[in-house]
């Protein structure tokens, strides 16, 4: 009988990460969609119009669609202070940053043109995987064996690390993360325009005002410099001044790596190694039985040091099938004084318990009179306070009579996990281990002194990683010729440099140049987005 290949209905559906990115998107459209509304009434109505449009104006507030943004001249008089303080120092370094500028513009445009040409080889490499599919049929059952399964889940795994990733809060940023999302871009940006605002008094050229602003969930700033002034200084001193943006975030991803590279050093004189709780989410069952900064010392006789072997013990559990956790050594004795009653030939998929008590669970063990499975209905708290065993030989220095009782669940996803910390009993959850892995954070290091705090453990690191991605992004974005960006900028000034006199060849290497940056930048975010979603 011949056989029949259905389309791949999977690749026709949106994945999962595509229907939460659409659910945040709409989600953010709605609540821009009232606060425009608001402000649209506000300036309507005639009570509130008169009185509204003054505070904006005090404010130097504009809202529109998607966006609100603040204009304010009030840091006028410290740009220009800071400019003009050792003007020639000033020079010096900003001159350094024409030469970082260009460098990162390099890069840039090296990157940008390389990395389409690795997505149509990988695109490539995953046609020839699919080629190599084989299909055979056996009467009316149809089998579909991939020969190569292997390699296609390394070009799948190759693909998601990519170099270009759309950053979106909610979907790719935790949202436990958000206060450090925001206040890394933010710091990026106005430090960006900073260079911009210092560089341009440094060359005498006046600061009309300096704005921030906020467009969907994405902080950002800039700076008003007077245009005329601008065009009418030589080509170098431009570059000075629109090159700074770009040297600025280039600082600041020194910066954040210099942190980064000397914190390790830090945590190991003022630290001590110890998985340490950091966060436990609202809805974890166990919020109020697990203390934030208590130890975790072990998870169902999985030893636990660091964060590292959290995530470890957390991995063999999940690893492993249910009935084969790690279970604690009774007598036959034992079992029979602590259960409540006992299956004999426990069948698959039947709770012995059968909802007898919250305190009480259902535990298989073999013994020597019954080879098979035997369930035993007993209280959990007795049991685990029992030597933790893996299988029955584990238990003769126990009793020789002693039996190996495993933990029994009836949907293969559900366990009794056993979490031993430094501040109080021991905790006895029953649940998935992945709702273990969701709402409970660890971190690698406890204070050695009280006064010493915990956010440096993780939070400043966390901070400073945001902040040497984003910076780096804006510096590589904003070095490329593109419309709009710095990179427009940066590249008609150097062509004014290079040929002062020839208007017209320079007009054309200009729009040249920037319809090339722009195409390729536009080519490779397309692209970032479609195989991060698609």
């Amino acid at each position: 009988m011949p056989s029949i290949i259905e389309p791949d209905r999977s690749k026709m559906r949106f994945n999962a990460s595509s229907m939460i990115f659409v659910r945040f998107l709409l989600q953010t459209l709605v609540i821009w969609c009232i606060i425009y509304f608001i402000n649209h009434l506000l300036l309507r109505y005639h009570g509130t119009k008169r009185s509204y449009n003054r505070l904006l104006r005090s404010l130097g507030c504009h809202v529109s669609l998607l966006n609100i943004g603040f204009y304010t001249t009030s840091f006028n008089r410290a740009f220009y202070r800071i400019g003009t303080t050792n003007s020639r120092l000033w020079k010096i370094w900003f001159t350094v940053g024409i030469l970082v500028a260009f460098a990162t513009a390099v890069t840039s445009c090296v990157t940008l043109l390389i990395l389409p040409i690795k997505y149509i080889y990988e695109l490539q490499r995953r046609h020839s995987v699919n080629a190599n599919v084989v299909i055979s049929t056996q009467g009316d059952t149809r089998i579909l064996t991939d020969n190569t399964s292997n390699r296609k889940d390394a070009i799948e795994s190759d693909r998601d690390k990519l170099l270009i990733q759309p950053i979106i809060p909610g979907v790719n940023v935790p949202l436990e993360q958000m206060p450090h999302f925001f206040l890394a871009l933010l710091i990026c940006t106005v430090f960006h325009e900073f260079g911009h605002a210092v560089a341009a008094s440094a060359e005498q050229i006046r600061v009309n005002g300096c704005g921030y602003f906020l467009f969907l969930l994405y902080p950002g700033a800039y700076v008003d410099l007077h245009q005329e002034q601008l065009q009418m200084i030589s080509a170098v001193r431009q570059l000075r001044i629109y090159c700074a943006g770009v040297f600025h975030n280039m600082v600041l991803v020194i910066i954040a790596v210099i942190f980064l590279l000397l914190n390790p050093l830090f945590l190991r004189y003022f630290y001590t190694e110890a998985a340490t709780v950091y966060r436990v989410a609202k809805d974890s069952p166990i919020r109020d039985l697990l203390p934030v900064h208590s130890t975790i010392q072990s998870i169902d006789a999985c030893i636990v040091n660091t964060s590292n072997d959290w995530y470890k013990c957390l991995r063999l559990i999940n690893d492993r099938p249910p009935q084969h956790s790690s279970g604690h050594c009774l007598t036959q004795s034992e079992i029979q004084i602590h259960s409540s009653h006992i299956e004999l030939n426990q069948r698959i998929n039947f709770d012995c318990c059968q909802n007898l008590s919250q305190k009480n669970y259902c535990f298989l063990h073999h013994s020597k009179q019954y080879p098979d499975h035997n369930g035993a209905c007993m209280e959990a708290r007795i049991v685990t306070k029992h030597p933790s065993c893996l299988i029955n030989s584990d238990c003769q220095s126990y009793n020789g009579d002693a039996s190996c009782v495993h933990p029994f669940s009836f949907d293969n996803v559900t366990r009794l996990i056993r979490i031993a910390h430094s501040s109080g009993p021991t905790i006895l959850f029953v649940g998935s281990i992945h709702e273990i892995y969701r709402t409970i954070h660890i971190q690698s290091y406890k204070p050695n002194y009280k006064y010493f705090p915990t956010i440096l453990i993780d939070d400043v690191p966390l901070f400073f990683q945001y902040l040497g991605a984003f910076s780096f992004a804006l510096a590589f974005f904003n070095a490329v010729p593109c419309y709009a960006l710095d990179g427009q900028y940066i590249l008609s000034s150097f062509v004014e440099y290079l040929s002062p006199s020839l208007f017209k060849r320079r007009r054309a290497s200009i729009l040249l140049g920037l319809i090339f940056g722009t195409c390729l930048l536009i080519i490779n975010v397309t692209l970032a987005f479609a195989r991060y979603f698609l």
